[in-house]
């Protein structure tokens, strides 16, 4: 699942961002969220990133998964914002960030991480990733543990996943296999994000306006060419060379990963992970399936504060 990438050194560039200040869609979405939220593009290789912030203090990056973007942290970043400085990336080619032609190995995301730290001139920071965010999360925890203090991973599977698993671990995200091979049918993707919001939520629903706000970001050119070529890379390049080399990977930055006891993508997932941590636990949310931080978001804000200190 992680390629094997050590001791990339930080980029120098100073940091270049710009504040958003026409976008009725995105200050509409904020409106009703309970503190100030600030929304800002950066530079990223090349790309113009889009991220939210809110609050102030030790920085606090939160990753959204797919069909997603910042909105699905909504309900946390509140609370959160009252300790730290929440910091909300879309990531490449998701809501409001540009898109790439290449650039969806899990390298490259976790780069865009780390250089969004350097733009944001943040030595060192917590960071927490749902789904997509949690693959970045894992891989740059591994690649640069120097700048991260904690990390929280939520809803998906570990790097060591592979020792000790059932094989129905790998059967049930069978989106993934056919988003890699029949993912340039628009029609196709369109009917596979409206399951993913339907299916995998355990606990209440999304409402027709919820649901629309990220099918309209899903429907870019943009977002649709990531889905094609993040799956892709994890069925040609990530899973087979995770099944060769996750001996070789060793988590340093301490990590909570929290499954929902309902999500029908975790359900399975083997504590191999305690011979390649040096201070890890994975435990279970009750009553949640794979969208934690709208199903169950009080759990998990107070979870946050309780683990990040």
């Amino acid at each position: 699942m992680l390629a094997s990438s050590w001791g990339v050194g930080r980029t120098q560039e100073r940091p270049v961002t710009t504040s958003l200040t026409n976008s009725a869609e995105l200050t509409a979405l904020s409106a009703d969220i309970p503190t100030a939220v600030r929304h800002h593009f950066v530079q990223i290789d090349g790309l113009r990133i889009h991220y939210a912030e809110a609050g102030a203090g030790e920085p606090l990056i939160l990753l959204h998964g797919w069909p997603q973007h910042w909105w699905e942290w909504r309900h946390v970043i509140a609370p959160l914002a009252q300790r730290y400085r929440v910091i909300c990336p879309d990531i490449r080619g998701l809501g409001w960030s540009e898109g790439s032609g290449d650039g969806y190995t899990f390298e490259r995301l976790a780069r865009d991480l780390v250089e969004l730290l350097d733009r944001l001139e943040v030595d060192r920071a917590r960071v927490v990733g749902r789904d997509w965010g949690l693959v970045v999360g894992y891989r740059a925890c591994l690649n640069w543990p120097e700048r991260f203090d904690q990390f929280v991973a939520l809803a998906g599977v570990h790097p060591w996943t592979i020792d000790g698993v059932r094989p129905a671990v790998f059967t049930r995200p069978w989106h993934v296999y056919a988003l890699a091979a029949l993912g340039r049918s628009s029609a196709l993707q369109t009917v596979l994000t409206k399951r993913s919001l339907r299916a995998w939520r355990h606990q209440g629903r999304f409402s027709d306006a919820e649901a629309a706000v990220y099918l309209s970001r899903m429907r870019t050119p943009s977002a649709h060419a990531a889905t094609i070529d993040f799956n892709r890379n994890v069925m040609l390049h990530e899973v087979p060379h995770f099944v060769r080399h996750y001996r070789m990977m060793r988590l340093r930055v301490p990590t909570l990963h929290l499954n929902g006891a309902c999500d029908p993508l975790s359900e399975g997932v083997p504590d191999s992970y305690r011979d390649y941590a040096d201070d890890m636990r994975l435990e279970r949310i009750p009553d949640c399936g794979h969208y934690v931080p709208e199903e169950r978001p009080q759990w998990l804000a107070d979870r946050l504060l309780t683990f990040l200190g």
